[in-house]
């Protein structure tokens, strides 16, 4: 099973953007394009660390990193 591990790598990966980048606040191309990822596996790793309430997105479609401080967390 070879895609386990491409996932998690694109989650750690997409996680480190965020982390590295305190306040950053990126479209779903922009995170890919950091990442390294490509755009539909870079969407589905947007929304999976949305439902894990890591990322939320905005009224705007722009994803940043959940604090605990954040509205909705």
């Amino acid at each position: 099973m070879e895609s386990a591990p491409r996932v998690i790598d694109a989650v750690l990966r997409l996680k480190a953007v965020f982390l590295e980048i305190p306040g950053t606040r990126l479209t779903p191309a922009d995170a890919a394009r950091l990442s390294g990822l490509d755009a539909s596996l870079c969407q589905l790793v947007l929304l999976t660390l949305e439902d894990a309430h890591f990322l939320k997105r905005g009224h705007d479609g722009l994803y940043m990193r959940r604090t605990l401080d954040s509205p909705d967390s």
